[in-house]
């Protein structure tokens, strides 16, 4: 049985996800954030076997303890091809603007938009959504969706950074509308909601 556990990482409060088949104990991290030892403890208390770490895009605090992960369990990382620039570039992944400059070493795997990634316990399919940076990414899973900074409950992921457009952001909204409204959203800020709630209640897609 596929299991989410949810880790809230860093000053930001980045939603940090680790999916895992409660058989098996496989698993994937989306999202590690700033608090690396709060994911390493708690993937090891429950004997957790990462396979692949995934960025849903390049701001800093998605992606600061990156390296820490990637080094402590010898698993890849995944991001948009759009946003590896930002790992390696403290201006672009904005973590210059808050006086901690830092860069993460480049992504062993570049998704692209509607790509399917097999693991040994479940499958997903990115949706490319840029709007928020350029390549933002939602990752489609059976029966839920992480959404990253593109939609959060009752709101929407900032444009007005680099890489940012509110166009896009609204395209990216166009597609995520087409989607089975049953799906738990699991977004990179704030609280979990379901498709349904947003297209009922959160301006921002609602009036698309």
């Amino acid at each position: 049985m596929i299991k989410i556990k949810k880790i809230i990482s860093g000053i930001l409060e980045v939603n940090c996800y680790i999916i895992y088949d409660s058989d098996t104990l496989h698993a994937v991290i989306v999202d590690p954030g700033q608090d690396g030892n709060k994911v390493i403890n708690e993937i090891e208390k429950n004997s957790l076997v990462p396979e692949m770490l995934i960025n849903t895009h390049g701001h800093y605090d998605h992606v600061l303890s990156d390296d820490q992960i990637r080094l402590r369990f010898s698993i890849p990382l995944a991001i948009a091809k759009e946003d590896s620039y930002m790992l390696t570039d403290a201006n672009k992944n904005c973590s210059s603007l808050v006086a901690i400059p830092t860069t993460v070493k480049n992504a062993e795997i570049f998704l692209e938009d509607n790509q399917e990634i097999k693991l040994s316990f479940t499958s997903f399919k990115t949706i490319s959504t840029p709007g928020h940076t350029k390549g933002g990414i939602c990752l489609l899973f059976d029966g839920f969706l992480l959404t990253g900074d593109t939609l959060f409950a009752g709101t929407i992921g900032r444009t007005d950074l680099g890489g940012g457009d509110y166009q896009e952001m609204l395209n990216s909204l166009k597609r995520l509308k087409e989607l089975n409204p049953s799906l738990i959203i699991y977004p990179g800020h704030g609280s979990i909601s379901t498709l349904a709630n947003e297209l009922k209640h959160n301006p921002y897609i609602a009036s698309l």
